[in-house]
Order: C-alpha cells, then sequence, then structure tokens
C-alpha cells in the first residue's frame, strides 16, 4: 500500500520556479521582448521560407527572398499610407488655423454661459482641464516610448529572424533530442502545432485590421469626411496598439473634421463611429476572430492581454495572444495539463462536461504533479541474519535501498 499526499518540497520549489521566470522576463524585457518577436515572425515565414527553398534550393538564398517579400509587401503598403497623408499635411497650416478659431468660438460660447469672458474661460480650461488631460497624456507618452523601443529594436529582430530560419532544423532536432523516443513523434507534432497557430495569429489580425478599415472608412464616407479611406484603415493599423491607436485612431479624423467642415453634427458623428467601432473591436471582433484563429476563448485572451501589459506592456499586449495560444498547445500534449489547456481553448462551453468525465481521472490532476508517495516497509525487510550480510553484502545494500 502507498499512501499518497502533496508533497510541499515539490509544490514550493515549482512556485519558487514560477516566480523567477516571471521575474526574468520582467527584469529582462529588453533582451526577452526582440528575442520573441524574432521567435515569432520566424515561425510565421517558415511555411513561405520552406515553399521557396524548394525551387531555389539554397536556405540562405530562399530566406533573403522570403523577407524581401514580405519587406515589399508591408512597404508598399506603408507607401499607399505616407503619400496619401502628404496631401494631409499639406494642409496642415490651414488646418491648425482653422481648429484654433474654431476653439476660440467653443471657449466664447461656454464662457458666455457662464457669464465669463474669452480669457477668463482660456484660464479655467488651461488650469482644470489640463489636469485631467495629464494622465491619458503620459499614457500616451508611454506607448509612444514603447513603440520607439521596439522600432530600435527592429534590426535585432530581422538579425534574429534570419538565423532562426537558417538553424531551423537544427533548433528542431535539438528539442527532439532532449525527448525520448515515445515522445519524439509528440513533439513533433506540438512543433508543427505552433507553427500553424503563428500563421493563424496572423491572418487573423489582418482579418481584424481589414474589417476596422471598411467600416471606419465606410462610415468616415458616410459622415462626408475626405480621405476617409486613408483614416480608415490608418486607425485599423493602429487598433492593434493600445492607447496610441485607440486615441490616435479617432481623434485624427475628428481634428480633421472640425477643421474642414462648417458644420458640428459631423465631427459628432466621427466621435459616436469611432465609440460604436471600438466597442464592437474589443468585444466582438478581435476576441471572436483572433480568438478563434489560435482556439483562444475570449476570457484568457482578455487576461492575457492583461497579463502582458503589466509584464511587457506594450509589447507584451501585441505577443499575449499568440503565446498563450503556443502555451495551450504545449499543455494539450502534457497529460496533467490537458484540462488547464481545454480551460484556454475556445471548445470550453461546449466540452465542458470533459472535467466531470474523461478528465475525472488521478492522471488528469494537477495535484499528481506534487504526490508524496510514502513506501511502507515490512518489517521482514529490514531483519536480515548477520551471518548473511557477512556473507552477501548486496543483500545489506538491497534493503537500504529499499528502506
Amino acid at each position: 500500500m502507498t499512501p499518497k499526499s502533496i508533497s510541499v518540497y515539490k509544490l514550493t520549489s515549482a512556485l519558487i520556479c514560477l516566480c523567477i521566470v516571471i521575474g526574468l522576463l520582467y527584469v529582462g524585457r529588453s533582451f526577452f521582448i526582440p528575442l520573441t518577436y524574432g521567435v515569432f515572425f520566424a515561425f510565421m515565414l517558415k511555411p513561405i521560407c520552406d515553399r521557396i527553398e524548394r525551387v531555389v534550393k539554397n536556405r540562405v538564398a530562399a530566406i533573403i527572398l522570403t523577407m524581401l517579400t514580405v519587406g515589399l509587401v508591408i512597404g508598399g503598403v506603408l507607401s499607399f499610407f505616407f503619400f496619401q497623408i502628404v496631401e494631409v499635411v499639406q494642409e496642415a497650416e490651414n488646418i491648425t488655423h482653422k481648429l484654433q478659431t474654431a476653439g476660440s468660438k467653443v471657449l466664447s460660447y461656454c464662457g458666455g454661459l457662464l457669464g465669463l469672458n474669452l480669457r477668463e474661460a482660456t484660464a479655467i480650461i488651461e488650469g482644470q482641464v489640463g489636469d485631467s488631460i495629464a494622465q491619458p497624456m503620459g499614457i500616451l507618452t508611454s506607448g509612444l516610448s514603447t513603440s520607439g523601443t521596439l522600432i530600435a529594436n527592429f534590426t535585432l529582430i530581422i538579425i534574429y529572424i534570419f538565423f532562426f530560419l537558417l538553424y531551423s532544423t537544427a533548433l528542431r532536432q535539438f528539442v527532439q533530442g532532449q525527448l525520448s523516443d515515445e515522445a519524439k513523434r509528440e513533439g513533433e507534432q506540438t512543433l508543427r502545432e505552433i507553427q500553424h497557430v503563428a500563421a493563424d495569429y496572423l491572418g487573423g489580425m489582418l482579418t481584424v485590421m481589414l474589417v476596422l478599415g471598411v467600416l471606419n472608412s465606410l462610415g468616415l464616407y458616410l459622415i462626408g469626411i475626405k480621405y476617409a479611406l486613408v483614416w480608415g484603415f490608418l486607425g485599423a493599423l493602429l487598433a492593434v496598439i493600445p492607447y496610441v491607436g485607440t486615441t490616435v485612431g479617432g481623434l485624427l479624423p475628428l481634428l480633421y473634421a472640425i477643421a474642414t467642415t462648417g458644420s458640428l453634427w459631423q465631427p459628432l458623428s466621427v466621435i459616436i463611429l469611432y465609440v460604436v467601432v471600438q466597442f464592437v473591436e474589443g468585444n466582438f471582433i478581435t476576441p471572436k476572430i483572433v480568438g478563434n484563429s489560435v482556439k483562444i476563448n475570449a476570457l484568457a485572451a482578455i487576461l492575457s492581454i492583461i497579463l502582458g501589459a503589466l509584464i511587457w506592456g506594450l509589447a507584451g499586449i501585441i505577443l499575449a495572444i499568440p503565446l498563450l495560444a503556443m502555451v495551450r498547445i504545449i499543455l494539450d500534449h502534457i497529460v496533467p495539463f490537458k484540462p488547464v489547456a481545454l480551460l484556454l481553448s475556445d471548445d470550453l462551453y461546449d466540452q465542458s462536461d470533459k472535467y466531470l468525465e474523461e478528465f475525472d481521472q488521478p492522471k488528469y490532476r494537477l495535484s499528481s504533479l506534487f504526490i508524496k508517495r510514502n513506501k511502507v516497509v515490512l518489517k521482514t525487510d529490514r531483519q536480515v541474519p548477520d551471518e548473511v550480510s557477512k556473507s552477501n553484502p548486496q543483500i545489506i545494500s538491497d534493503t537500504e535501498a529499499q528502506q
């Protein structure tokens, strides 16, 4: 008989290791963030690189062609927005003057309601409203600073992507070499699923940006805002970045509407449009499309974004969902963690009965990882005759090992 109890030593060791890992990720975020981006993008580009390599028969050439192709596509999209924004910037002086005129009229109107002149109303606005703006502006500055860090690490990320693609076969075989013969096939399947998740996440994000771009552009066009396509898809691209995307994505067309339209209903319509679109995007579009593409339920996606923000800030929010999807795949191939993988999956609602059916076994319980087995030794095992022990010392060592 082997009575079971929780091993405090195993449980404490696991918690200490978890705290150390989280601490290292937080303290070393300047190292781990570009490295993680490199791994993630390498997984995404691997299928494209493999197809090109089968044609050119050279991995280095295939990697260079892959990165150039992706770079040209991204560069083309950015060039479109650049030339469109140049036209808007050419009107900047006129827009600024109109914004100042509109702001003065608003202050005069509000001051008149309160019995104040323009100078008094301006002083109150600067003194009272300025403090309330300080906090969101600080958040915006923080987001821009984090974005600047990502841009500064761009070259390092490119280098990581190149070498991860170049040494992908060696790295995969190294991981497989650490597994037993029985687990090698399972490990290969896990790596293949992780690669598919990275590609699915990219497709999901592109779908979200396309949907948001269409909704924003269509709404702005119906309102009568010039350059509706530019403002709409610019907001869609920025929507993947918190604070910066939400603020700038709606603020730019709003300011443009104030400066270029003579009516009040158009700026108000822009505000209503972006509030509605952002609500739908945050609560339905992104959790549904991106969550389903990586097989993560909406609750797990939201919690991972919050945790990612606490550890890595802006980069953590961007990487939270794909990293959680990869973690879910790994957990799904480890028997005691299969219930946890289902807890993160988008099938949680439909397969909730599994917890009291298929997973209602000791091997699927997390406590099985921390079980302490107490051996019960019979008295006859300890009683070894002296004359036998002298003639056969191996019996003593075997007996002691059992004890």
